[in-house]
């Protein structure tokens, strides 16, 4: 290539990069600036029931759900709690918390919180000046003046808001919320839609500066934004809880600390299951992984059939373990992208010993492009109909996540993803994304992402049984930023380890020092910026030109 020709192509990427960075395109749903806890807090530790002091909610047939509970230890204790039940809406239990250190058990049933589903009068008189009158900016005194403006159910750490110091003061402190079924389809919050189709509310529990948070044994399901909402928190633990059919994600946390997801299952939303974007930026010297601690831990966990299973803009100091990322768009993306999180750009994350597999799923084309998402909520069919499986409903991509791909970094330092095993993702079994400033509002910082990103002792294309199945190609890379580079991965004895690298003797390795910082790649980059364009909102973005990542691959062979 020339140099007139080349410095055109770069002139044409950073145009296109500086109109994504200016569109607005796919941002979600904007927030309040949120700050990082002082990360003084811990994370909470469970109370075992029967835990005191304790309230109780019931439904009108818990009674009868708990008749059908075949362990006779657990039928006894949830007959017990059922005998001093004195509520039927989760909300009217958080506000009747006395003490700090209180346990609310949910008994089998469904719950629809109905006293609170309609906007209240506040609601209204917060949208007025707004230009989204759906969804306005809050500030933190306003959502806790006005709890279901947003929420279906909101928990208020920090009772005096004024005095400019974030702090969980108030009775709903380390409050443990925990279903009492067999597993966590016994007990289901849901949202749904309003009788002309919209999204009845945008969060399911907000939890805000409520430090020590406990959620356990329960699904939540069908809301506009989040299922599970946690901003400014330090302590919060989200265990073995169910997240669906949400139009973005199922468990969101925000400027956080302390932070453990466990056990948990997502699928069905419309962006991602596990969300622990600006995870406090606690490792920020140089070095893989964890230098200091963990600011967010998340393992055991589900991802399935939704547009990413994991995205994390600012995802940082983040411990990735044990989990399974499967028939998504995308298994997992941590990212640099979006501007206004605190912590940019991302780095040290560790992720090891995950199993990402068979994400294929291209729900931008079957109901993105095909039309289906254009219909009123209510009509697009999230939740399935009887008879197909719980995740086989519609999810609506907001994030412009590539086919075929089993984890991608969009933009990172310092991250180390070593022993995972990778297979049947037929784009790539990791993709590494630089991202400039210039798309977080950021331009003098230049490319401040994609250096010593480490690969290390991953399986790729090959299942734990043994059977061969292989990635499109098993690390696409852009060859861009310095440090990245890549040691004892194996592969298929009679493929071994594939790469679009253009670097001459193949992946830089991690005895040499890496990679050395070549330049702007713009074969590369100019695919990537094109599909950054995606709106799924118009007609020519939901399937911007000259972006390939929105078709599905062939299956590798």
């Amino acid at each position: 290539m020339s140099h007139s020709i080349l410095r055109r192509s770069f002139i044409a990427i950073a145009l296109l990069l500086s109109l994504v960075a200016s569109s607005g395109v796919a941002l979600g749903h904007a927030e309040r600036d949120a700050a990082f806890p002082d990360g003084t807090g811990k994370v909470p530790t469970y109370r075992p029931m029967i835990a005191e002091p304790n309230l109780v909610v019931c439904a009108p047939d818990s009674r009868a759900r708990i008749m059908k509970i075949e362990d006779r230890d657990l039928r006894n204790d949830n007959l017990k709690l059922a005998a001093k039940c004195r509520f039927e809406n989760l909300q009217d239990a958080v506000k009747a918390v006395k003490e700090r250190g209180t346990t609310i058990y949910m008994l089998p049933g469904v719950y629809r919180e109905t006293p609170y589903r309609a906007q209240p009068k506040c609601a209204k008189e917060l949208a007025k000046n707004d230009e989204d009158p759906g969804a306005p900016i809050l500030s933190y005194e306003q959502q806790m003046m006005c709890p279901q403006a947003q929420n279906l159910i909101g928990i208020f750490g920090d009772a005096k808001p004024a005095d400019d110091k974030r702090e969980c003061n108030a009775a709903v402190c380390d409050l443990q919320i925990e279903g009492t079924g067999d597993d966590a389809e016994d007990v289901i919050i849901t949202g749904g839609f309003t009788k002309d189709g919209k999204w009845m509310k945008l969060n399911g529990i907000r939890g805000d500066r409520a430090d020590g948070l406990y959620l356990k044994n329960f699904t939540i399901e069908l809301f506009e934004f989040n299922a599970v909402y946690i901003l400014e928190t330090d302590g919060f633990v989200i265990d073995e809880v169910v997240g669906r059919w949400n139009d973005e994600y199922a468990f969101l946390t925000f400027a956080v600390d302390h932070g453990l997801y466990k056990n948990c299952e997502g699928y069905n939303n419309g962006d991602s299951a596990i969300y622990p974007g600006s995870a406090s930026n606690v490792n920020d010297d140089d070095g893989y992984g964890q230098t200091k601690r963990w600011s967010v831990e998340i393992r055991n966990c589900k991802a399935h059939h939704n547009a990413a299973g994991y995205s994390g803009t600012a995802g940082n100091s983040v411990y990735v373990h044990d989990n399974d990322f499967y028939a998504n768009q995308t298994g997992m993306v941590t990212d640099s992208i979006y501007p206004d999180h605190p912590g940019l750009p991302q780095d040290h994350a560790w992720v090891t010993g995950n199993r990402f597999y068979s994400n294929n799923s291209n729900y931008i084309e079957r109901y993105v492009q095909s039309g289906i998402c254009d219909k009123k909520p209510a009509e697009r069919g999230y939740k399935p109909p009887p008879g197909k499986p719980d995740w086989a409903g519609t999810v609506c991509p907001v994030i412009p996540a590539p086919v075929g791909a089993g984890m991608v970094i969009a933009g990172g330092n310092w991250n180390l993803l070593e022993n995972n095993d990778v297979w049947d993702n037929w784009r790539a079994g990791f993709m590494l994304i630089s991202v400039p400033a210039i798309i977080r509002n950021e331009p003098e910082h230049g490319f401040d992402t994609s250096h010593f990103n480490k690969y290390s002792g991953n399986t790729m294309g090959i299942a734990p049984s043994g059977k061969v199945d292989l990635n499109g190609l098993d690390f696409w890379w852009d060859d861009q930023g310095e440090g990245n580079c890549w040691e004892k991965n194996k592969g298929p004895k009679e493929r071994g380890i594939t790469t679009n690298t253009m670097y001459p003797f193949g992946l830089p390795d991690c005895e040499s020092g890496g990679s050395y910082g070549l330049p702007n790649n713009p074969y590369k980059t100019g695919s990537i910026a094109a599909c950054a364009l995606y709106d799924p909102r118009d007609p020519i973005f939901r399937d911007p030109p000259g972006c390939p990542l929105f078709d599905t691959p062939e299956e590798p062979k």
